[in-house]
């Protein structure tokens, strides 16, 4: 990574799209060590199975009611589009221009030539994924564990199940990428059809629904005609469910045109997300037999399905639901293992040249370990759901912030080298609506708990400043060799 804003190289203009990806990457400093095997349909995969609509619904569609009842279907329409349109549009014109591994650490150092505010966003990416693993794992361990017969009492009883879950995502993720983007279609089939059969049965079945003028109930979430404050909060809800905008950035050195599919598999996962989680929250809303019920269940939608289409539908859709999350778990754990394995790579972490080390099968075997390892830590930590939810978003939206921030920058500075997604004379605009909703999101997600994910973010910023001065005074924010990719 430059320590000097660089006049970035332009693409060569090969026959071979594989000769253009390994000639590009050559240019921006390194050697192609990946296997390059995703295609466009993978690469979408990769974003949709990180993003998981339907199944992520399932779980955290509770976010809403606490905070605005069926309302926040309008917070999650107001709230997603803001986050797809602007901040997922900025961030796949950024992939384009930087196709690597490492994603927002690397567009950040090489726009603005500061190692050390990359670092930070990288690490907080790292943290952002790595928390997101557990996140899912803890999110699902009270359904897989029911299929065996098993009922927790308290958060802790989680923590077993939680952990088996994030082993079998490692081993998975050792086995290669070739398993891993195997299972990430099964994800994508299994979103799919948690989609399709969950609008389906909500149509076609019949059953009592509500008027659309339900969709303005709190739920008794506000107070004397306040619902200013509890609509913004709601708006939370769209930063649980659509996130992880740079996913396919980050498998970009194992995708065909990279700098063409990357940002298109970006930006289609994205806005079928937001389209699919529209139809999907008020539909699910409108079937709601007994709000006060609902409102008080820890369960909400799988209460809402039993309620309205029977308890046979809700049991399958759930089996599927989590089948796709768990999915989801190993797209999260594989990009964020790429974020390390990429600082690792310019020697930018403390043991740089262990966790740059790649397997035979060439995976990122000692970041793949270490990954685990934090994930284990933070399950440890905490098994409140909502706390790991709330970090995982904060950290994801203080990245982005970052990151559109530079883009912008680079973008009016003429800073990018070319790339061929783009907006045109938009982009502009699209920049300056992603920084300013970036702000507003940090601003409610810190609001919402300003002990444990103010405070928390906090703790994360001080300990990647402390883990940055450990890496050893040659290496630190230092050049890499272009030719070899290596300090």
């Amino acid at each position: 990574m430059s320590t000097q804003p660089p006049t970035e190289p332009d693409r060569p203009l090969l026959d071979s799209g594989a000769d253009t990806d390994s000639a590009y990457l050559e240019k921006l400093g390194y050697k192609q060590e990946l296997n390059r095997t995703l295609g466009l349909f993978s690469a979408f995969g990769v974003q949709f199975t990180s993003i998981a609509i339907a199944s992520g619904i399932f779980t955290t569609l509770i976010v809403g009611f606490g905070f605005f009842g069926p309302a926040s279907f309008w917070s999650f329409l107001v709230g997603g589009g803001l986050q797809v349109f602007t901040v997922g549009l900025a961030v796949a014109q950024l992939v384009s221009a930087y196709p690597l591994a490492g994603g927002v650490y690397q567009i950040t150092g090489r726009i603005t030539g500061k190692p050390w505010l990359a670092w930070q966003t990288g690490w907080w990416l790292l943290i952002a994924h790595t928390v997101a693993v557990t996140t899912v794992a803890v999110s699902i361990a009270p359904f897989v564990a029911g299929w065996f017969g098993v009922t927790f009492e308290d958060n802790t009883d989680a923590l077993p199940w939680a952990l088996g879950l994030i082993v079998l995502g490692t081993v998975i993720n050792i086995a290669g990428v070739k398993v891993a983007a195997v299972l990430n279609n099964i994800g994508v089939v299994a979103e799919v059809l948690c989609v399709v059969a969950l609008v389906a049965v909500l149509l076609i079945v019949k059953h009592p629904t509500q008027p659309l003028s339900f969709l303005s109930e709190s739920g008794g979430t506000t107070t004397g005609g306040n619902w200013f404050v509890p609509f913004l909060l709601a708006m939370i809800l769209p930063a649980y469910a659509i996130s992880s905008f740079d996913a396919t950035g980050n498998a970009s050195e194992e995708t065909k045109d990279a700098a063409r599919k990357a940002p298109m598999a970006s930006v289609m996962a994205n806005v079928s997300s937001y389209v699919v989680g529209i139809f999907m929250v008020a539909l699910i809303m409108l079937a709601i037999q007994d709000l006060p019920a609902v409102m008080e269940s820890t369960t909400p939608v799988k209460l809402i399905l039993d309620t309205a289409v029977g308890t046979a539908f809700a049991n399958i859709f759930e089996a599927v639901a989590i089948v796709a999350l768990f999915a989801a778990l190993v797209m999260l754990q594989l990009t964020g293992i790429r974020v390390l394995w990429s600082q690792a790579r310019d020697g930018q972490i403390p043991a740089a040249s262990w966790l740059r080390k790649v397997s035979a099968q060439r995976i990122p075997i000692n970041a793949t370990l270490t990954i685990f390892a934090i994930s284990v830590v933070f399950a440890l930590w905490s098994s409140l759901l909502s706390v790991l939810a709330a970090m995982t978003a904060l950290a994801w939206g203080m990245a982005y912030g970052v990151v559109v921030v530079v883009g912008f920058y680079g973008l009016i500075k003429r800073k990018l080298p070319s790339h061929p997604w783009h907006y045109g004379i938009v982009s502009p605009v699209i920049f300056i609506l992603a920084i300013a909703w970036s702000v507003v999101l940090c601003a409610l997600l810190i609001y919402s708990d300003p002990t444990h994910v103010g405070l928390g973010m906090l703790l994360v910023i001080a300990s990647g400043a402390v883990i940055y001065m450990l890496i050893p005074k040659s290496r630190r924010g230092k050049s890499i060799d272009t030719q070899a990719g290596h300090l």
